[in-house]
């Protein structure tokens, strides 16, 4: 937490007396004169950010322990800006060499960055409009810039603290370069909103970057500035502002509390407890008491995670916006729990659970504008701990978030519902209201994700519609971009790698080509096609006698079970990363369903086999469904007279995939290296599709 608070009372320090000290010229003219600039017609009341200063001092004094702590943090800053260093960087882009501006502009950098909170607010500016006289003039001068003003000066600094002020709510506190680039972010979007200032900080000019004033603050945080002011002195100051402007808070958060010792809940302690015993117990068993130990230790230890997993939470509503939070202090012991009642089986027995999901039930929600909440520190933990996913359900939706990788820190979570019209769905049949999400993660911006998050949409009132064409549909510019789903009950199920606004449809799609199929494959190509799993080669055209390649293939299959992800990565030489297919073979790839011809070679353009296809769908029912082996390969393969020509390593996909009777054979035989029609591929994969265990 140190960088955070440290953050906090610099932004507000810097923020506080730069808005002051740009109020001044607003009101007296004496003093723009002597920082270096007039004839501008100026207001004739002191500045509202003045008054405020001293509102806030006023406010400050009353707390003699309070005000103690920000004037030893005021000392400490000091001493840690004394040398010039922090600010060394700016100083030199800035002054290009030019003495007078390089002392004053120093002097001025560390008066405003330690100086948290003036005693008269007036009098102190006035001292630093009089000390700095004439800087702004020198600037202009060495630049060869024809305006800038005190006033451009201010706009970027409140620029600035309206950045830095977001980002200390969701900051990753746990990487320094990810701090970094968020300031530098925030920082280059506040020098690009003025346009003199913008001008000075130019290539040709000043050369000043986001990462110069970020270097600033990044310095501060390394700086022997202790950590225990900090706090106190944030907590000082909060208190302040709530009491001088209880409407306006500058940054949000209560009273900062140093983050105490996760209690771990009772039970688990004693389940621990009765693991050790266990673990003397098994030393002794026999194998078959081993085996039922073990057992009974999986059962106990996974009904005490199922009843830890369902975390405690807090809803609040403001308007039209409905806030749902973690109540963080029970959600971080249970999932500390969860950790320890995984170790302690694993130390005792060997054996471990490998899903661990927790969900948080929000329960039905009136607004439809909703913000879900899952802090910095909930996010470590549940890494921390191995935690699968965090599921969150309200009002009937479900999501969840798969913990690690791009889902590592806080996340704000945006959710907006509406009215699916006949203009959003191009005239289809809808069966849902409109969802738009909306993620930051790490105070970014995120849209696209490492893992795929699932979403179970709740459906809404499906008379006569056939749901089985039921299809959810990504809102895009051109209309609607069909990406599948399963319907399952009243919701319809359906994995995403990234976010967007999405509606349920139902979209019925027909062919004039496929009158010869239709008795064994007319169904399958409609709902597949329904789907956009796969799709016509013309309008209204199918050409179901056309046979398939792997990567048409490949690309079906992805589709049809549900496995995008743009993140994943391909290695073979022969797939070139721009080509259409690249994606779909990176993520059956990466699911272990494909491994190419070779190591290196895919081969994407041949006519894919039966037996590979049958192996490609085998590999991705068990990657999908958690589907067995199966057990006697040679028994369930003994049927077909041509078993023999089955290469051996494609085998185990085949004869799993004739058991299931998805892929079969015809008169007494498989025909493992013949080709697929577009009709034959369909039919397989639309039973691969509502394939269950």
């Amino acid at each position: 937490m140190t960088f955070k608070r440290k953050l906090a009372v610099t932004t507000i320090a810097a923020s506080v007396a730069m808005s002051a000290f740009a109020g001044i010229p607003l009101s007296s003219k004496g003093l723009s004169e002597k920082l270096g600039f007039n004839n501008v017609a100026y207001a004739t009341n002191l500045s509202d950010l003045i008054t405020k200063s001293d509102k806030l001092y006023a406010e400050l004094v009353k707390d003699t322990e309070g005000l103690n702590a920000v004037n030893q943090l005021k000392g400490q800053l000091q001493t840690a800006l004394a040398d010039g260093t922090i600010v060394s960087g700016l100083v030199a882009k800035i002054a290009k060499g030019n003495s007078d501006i390089s002392n004053d502009l120093q002097g001025l950098l560390n008066e405003l960055l330690s100086n948290l909170i003036p005693i008269d607010a007036e009098d102190t500016f006035e001292y630093y409009a009089g000390e700095y006289a004439g800087l702004l003039g020198h600037i202009r001068t060495t630049h060869g810039l024809t305006a800038l003003s005190v006033e451009d000066l201010a706009s970027v600094i409140l620029q600035l603290q309206l950045n830095f002020s977001t980002l200390l709510v969701d900051i990753n506190l746990d990487n320094i370069l990810t701090i970094k680039d968020q300031l530098k972010a925030a920082a280059t979007n506040a020098i690009a909103s003025n346009t003199n200032v913008a001008t000075l900080a130019g290539p040709t000019k000043a050369d000043i970057t986001g990462e110069d004033l970020a270097d600033i603050y990044v310095g501060l945080q390394n700086s022997s500035v202790s950590n225990t002011t900090v706090i106190a002195a944030y907590n000082a100051l909060n208190k302040a502002y709530k009491a001088a402007f209880p409407s306006t808070p500058p940054w949000s958060g209560g009273i900062y509390v140093p983050p105490a010792t996760i209690d771990i809940p009772a039970e688990v302690k004693e389940l621990e407890e009765k693991f050790e015993e266990l673990a003397e117990k098994l030393e002794n068993a026999s194998d078959e008491e081993k085996a039922e130990l073990i057992a009974e230790a999986i059962a106990e230890a996974q009904a005490l995670i199922d009843k830890l997993s369902d975390l405690a939470n807090l809803v609040t509503v403001s308007g039209d916006v409905a806030t749902l939070k973690l109540d963080e202090n029970k959600a971080l012991a249970a999932i500390a729990g969860i950790g320890a009642v995984v170790a302690a089986l694993e130390e005792a027995t060997g054996e471990t659970i490998e899903n661990l999901d927790v969900t948080v039930d929000f329960g039905n929600v009136a607004q439809d504008n909703l913000v879900v909440a899952l802090s910095d520190a909930v996010m470590k933990k549940a890494v921390e701990v191995g935690l699968t996913g965090i599921i969150l359900k309200v009002s009937g939706l479900e999501v969840k978030l798969p913990v690690g990788g791009t889902f590592s820190n806080v996340v704000d979570f945006k959710i907006n519902k509406s009215e699916a019209t006949e203009e959003v769905t191009g005239g289809l049949p809808a069966a849902s209201d409109v969802f738009e999400f909306n993620l930051s993660v790490g105070g970014k911006p995120t849209t696209t994700f490492s893992k795929p998050v699932q979403i179970i949409f709740p459906l809404g009132d499906t008379t006569g519609l056939d749901t089985e064409l039921l299809t959810l549909a990504k809102i895009v510019e051109e209309g609607l971009e069909f990406h599948g789903g399963r319907v399952k009950g009243k919701t319809i199920i359906e994995n995403r790698d990234s976010f967007s606004s999405y509606v349920v449809v139902e979209n019925s799609v027909s062919f004039d080509d496929t009158a010869s199929v239709d008795a064994w494959a007319g169904r399958a190509i409609e709902v597949i096609a329904s789907k956009g799993v796969i799709h016509g080669k013309l309008e209204g055209q199918f050409d179901p006698s056309a046979k398939v390649t792997r990567a048409q293939f490949a690309k079906m299959l992805v589709r049809a079970l549900d496995l995008n992800n743009q993140a994943a990565k391909e290695k073979f030489a022969d797939v070139e990363d721009d080509a259409w297919y690249a994606p779909y073979i990176a993520a059956a790839s990466e699911n272990g369903i494909i491994y190419g011809r070779s190591a290196t070679r895919f081969d994407p353009h041949a006519e894919v086999t039966r037996a590979e296809m049958a192996t490609m769908v085998a590999r991705g029912l068990k990657a999908t469904s958690g589907a067995a082996d199966i057990e006697d390969v040679e028994k369930a393969l003994q049927a077909f007279a041509d078993a023999e020509q089955i290469n051996e390593t494609l085998k185990q996909g085949v004869a799993f995939a004739a058991e299931h009777s998805i892929v079969v054979g015809n008169g007494g035989k498989f025909a493992p290296n013949a080709s697929a029609t577009r009709a034959q591929a369909a039919v397989i994969i639309y039973r691969a599709f509502n394939f269950e265990v």
